[in-house]
């Protein structure tokens, strides 16, 4: 028996709705993580670095990876600092570092400290050093 255009279209659409409005979990089952941007005080972090440089939170993706949220440490010319966990379930646990010398070059892994305040201050150095070499030293 060969269905219409119609019918078929109308069959689906049941079958979507009735899966989309099965049984769902109450809220309250629902946990929540601490991430790495929970576990930093961005005022701590900018006073360490040098003058025009901020501090954010963002949500990226690397390759091959789920979405993670990240610090990221970004000067007035773009040059950026991120720090990312390398156990999402574990923020102030071991971090990698990269460093992107403007928003249309690729990041570069710099290392992979123990901790996150190891990473703040392994941070703030990076930052230090660019502000001392000036904004041309995409090496540091």
């Amino acid at each position: 028996m060969r269905l219409s255009v119609r019918t078929f279209l109308l069959d689906e659409l049941q079958r979507l709705k009735a899966r989309l409005s099965g049984p769902t979990e109450p809220l309250e089952s629902v946990e929540t993580a601490r991430t790495v941007g929970d576990c930093i005080d961005r005022d701590s972090i900018s006073r360490r670095l040098p003058k025009n440089w901020r501090v954010e939170r963002e949500i990226v993706q690397f390759p091959g990876e789920s979405l993670t949220e990240v610090v990221r440490l970004t000067d007035r010319d773009g040059y950026q600092i991120t720090l990312k966990p390398v156990e999402l379930c574990v923020p102030t646990g071991r971090i990698e570092i990269y460093t992107r010398a403007s928003p249309v070059t690729s990041r570069q892994r710099r290392r992979t400290v123990d901790s996150l305040s190891e990473a703040r201050v392994f941070a703030a150095g990076i930052a230090a050093s660019r502000h001392r070499k000036g904004p041309k030293s995409a090496a540091a």
